[in-house]
This record gives structure tokens, sequence and C-alpha cells, in this order.
């Protein structure tokens, strides 16, 4: 449950950078949105232990996907 709340944080504020720029007039997730996303990885985490991981994986890797532009991540730490 610890990257819980900086993933929530930021995947909140990617998703609101985005409308921002390019969604419609005035599109904004307010604060319950903030804390209903906080809730599902809450929630996974606690009852779903063995999805948790799996779900953060994916979310930051949709993040840093979104962040970079690249269409794929790669590990800096692997062994070549």
């Amino acid at each position: 449950m610890l990257f819980a709340l900086p993933t929530t944080v930021l995947l909140w504020l990617a998703t609101n950078k985005y409308l921002t720029f390019w969604g419609p007039e005035n599109a904004f997730i307010g604060s319950i949105g903030f804390w209903e996303i906080f809730g599902l990885f809450a929630f996974t985490s606690l009852f779903y232990p063995r999805l948790f991981p799996s779900l953060l994986g994916k979310a930051w890797n949709e993040l840093m996907k979104a962040g970079n532009g690249c269409s794929h991540i790669t590990n800096p730490f692997k062994r070549k």
C-alpha cells in the first residue's frame, strides 16, 4: 500500500494535465476522483495483494510512456 498514494497522485496529475491541454473545456478530475482512484488502489492492495503489483506495474508503465512519449520502457538495470 506504500506505493498506492504516489501512484494515485501521479496518475491524477497526469490525467488532469492531459485534460487541460487536449480535453474539452473545463475538463478536470476533482478531489472525489482522486479519492476514488486511491480507494481502488488501496482496496486492491488489501484484498488482492497478488494483483496489486501487476496493477501498479501497468499504471507506472503507462505513466512512463505518457511522460516520455516512448512506445516501450527499457530497464536500465538489465544486464546485457
